[in-house]
């Protein structure tokens, strides 16, 4: 299943899957996001698997957000183990 992102209300679902194939999509989406929100929210509800560049994806974006000051949350099934492993690592 392809990967999609849809934007509602400042909430980013992400529907599909997030592989190494489709990891480059999802940075470019993401890039710079903290630029023009003061808040990121990820629901990976309908994320139907990720993968290791997948989740260093989601490492990436906790990084912007320490750097820019500015919130950021996951939500939805799964949520709380990528969280987790996300927030464990170094912003530098």
């Amino acid at each position: 299943m392809a990967l999609e992102i849809t934007n509602s209300l400042n909430t980013f679902k992400v529907t599909g899957v997030l592989d190494k194939k489709s990891v480059k999509k999802f940075q470019i989406y993401f890039k710079n996001i903290f630029n023009t929100t003061n808040e990121l929210v990820i629901n990976i509800n309908e994320l139907k698997s990720i993968d290791r560049e997948g989740v260093s994806a989601f490492e990436d974006i906790y990084k912007q957000s320490l750097k820019a000051h500015k919130p950021f949350f996951i939500t939805g099934v799964g949520s709380k183990e990528i969280f987790d492993h996300v927030t464990t690592i170094d912003a530098a």
